[in-house]
């Protein structure tokens, strides 16, 4: 059975002008086999030599490995021979790493967009393994792989739509994650650790992805060499050469590369990246050291880059903005929402908000076997108190009912004005006897309650019935959930009032 990892990144080989070819009988698409050994390696029981047979099956790909691991840009110190010995010397996570790296270069389409996406990746491949290397870190054999990957969620963009994915690219990095959001894209640290995740990396190459971007420097050792490499490969991708090469050298002297080491450091890369790309068997452009390129910028580049600056800030601020305006109108739904479902009197919720609670809570009592209780209640001689007293007062009253009802429920029961000087309350679990217990709590609270009147004190009661229903099975009983408790009111009402009635 084919991998999920395998089955998502395999790609048949193209010609030079990018067109299908047809694999040799009997093989594998490169970045098949390559898929299987990041899947197999990351078992518990797989050996190296278990490796080396999966990478033997298909030449070409051994070929590559051997090729991989002599190459300056990947650093192995000892020549290797044949694949037997490479997998030999690079251990299982060593030649993971080198299949993750053949994973990702053939996911770089071909052409000139391809080129770019290319470079930027093994520009930030080279920085992270240098960076490694000069900090002593425990990471040198990953920090290649890593720094590879930073860029994957561009690659990713790239595979449905490669010019967008270049036009980003081409953009300076410190700016891309503006660009990313200002066209709709899934910023690429946030879409390249979820694919990080869906190969099964690991954790802390997860979290170098994720937050090579971040502002402040990451505290892990592998994502803090990962958040340099950013910065150090920024320096070939602006215009404002000089001032990006300083934020580089202060990013590498904030993850401990010492002073002395950083322009060693930073004069290397560019060799680096072109033995990389020939390492890939893909072609980049003639890449240019840091001098050359700032003696390069004239007036214009400075001019247009000053220009750039301006518009990039326009569209952060015209981002933030736009999140205002989103965040503005999430809270007027919300508050739209609330006025449509919330007694403008009481503050309690509305019949219209209890229909679908309630509806929501016997489906759950259904699937849960559970009981369900629903109390009614009415106020005594309402009509009385409005022609009596006015309708001033009668909202009073029915104030303090609402208040009375909110305070005497339990925790997760829902009271609601279901209308005019009817009132009702949701009681999830509750089974007859503890629902009568509910309702006798709020009609004793609300027979103790005064009402402020034009000419004193107002005694209010109230009559009350209860229904219960229980599930599984009960589902579709909401209507007559209701009906049944009104109907005990009514007994209620009948039996003299201020009382309370279970129906049976």
């Amino acid at each position: 059975m084919k991998s999920a990892v395998a089955t998502t990144w395999s790609r048949e080989p193209t010609t030079q002008n990018g067109a299908r070819k047809r694999a040799e009988p009997g093989q594998a698409p490169l970045s098949l086999i390559a898929a299987r050994i990041v899947q197999e390696a990351v078992g518990e029981d797989v050996s190296v030599a278990d490796l080396s047979r999966l990478a033997m099956s298909d030449p070409g790909f051994a070929a590559r490995v051997v090729t991989i691991v002599n190459s300056a840009a990947y650093g192995q110190r000892r020549a290797v021979t044949d694949v037997r010995q490479a997998c030999s010397l690079l251990g299982v996570r060593g030649l993971r790493n080198v299949a993750l790296a053949l994973v990702v270069s053939d996911m770089v389409p071909t052409g000139d967009d391809g080129t770019v996406l290319l470079t930027t990746s093994l520009r930030r491949a080279v920085a992270s393994r240098l960076i490694a290397e000069t900090l002593g870190s425990s990471y040198v054999d990953d920090a290649f792989t890593v720094g590879l990957f930073l860029e994957i969620g561009t690659l990713a963009l790239a595979r449905t739509d490669v010019a967008g994915a270049a036009n980003v690219a081409r953009m300076p990095a410190a700016h891309r994650l503006v660009v990313e959001r200002a066209f709709g894209y899934d910023e690429h640290p946030a879409a390249g650790a979820a694919l990080g995740e869906k190969m099964k990396l690991a954790p802390g190459v997860v979290e170098a992805i994720a937050r090579h971007h971040d502002a402040v420097v990451p505290s892990s050792e592998l994502a803090k060499i990962a958040w340099a490499a950013e910065r150090v490969a920024g320096a070939w991708e602006c215009g404002d050469v000089e001032g990006i090469r300083q934020d580089a050298v202060k990013a590498l002297t904030a993850v401990g590369v010492s002073e002395a080491a950083v322009e060693g450091l930073l004069r290397s890369i560019p060799e680096l990246v072109t033995a990389a790309a020939g390492t890939f068997n893909r072609p980049i452009d003639a890449q240019t050291d840091l001098e050359d390129l700032a003696r390069d910028a004239n007036a214009r580049l400075v001019e247009l880059n000053f220009g750039y600056e301006q518009l990039v800030r326009r569209m952060e601020a015209l981002l933030r903005e736009k999140q205002v305006l989103a965040d503005e109108l999430k809270a007027a739904n919300a508050e739209l929402t609330s006025l449509a479902t919330t007694d403008a009197l009481t503050g309690l919720p509305n019949k219209r908000y209890l229909v679908d609670a309630l509806a929501r809570d016997v489906a759950r009592a259904d699937r849960a076997g559970t009981s369900l209780a629903v109390v009614m209640l009415d106020v005594d001689h309402f009509k009385k108190f409005n022609d009596t007293w006015g309708h001033r007062t009668g909202d009073l009253v029915l104030a303090a009912v609402g208040a009375v009802l909110k305070r005497s429920v339990r925790v997760g029961d829902i009271p609601a004005r279901y209308g005019g000087e009817e009132f009702t309350a949701i009681l999830p679990g509750a089974d007859p006897e503890g629902a009568r217990v509910v309702a006798e709590r709020i009609r004793a609270a609300l027979e103790a309650t005064e009402v402020a009147g034009p000419k004193g004190p107002l005694k209010v009661t109230a009559s009350f019935g209860v229904a219960i229903v229980k599930g599984p099975n009960c589902q579709g009983a909401a209507e007559t959930l209701v009906a049944r408790a009104d109907a005990a009111l009514y007994e209620a009402k009948r039996a003299g009032r201020n009382c309370v009635v279970v129906a049976t």
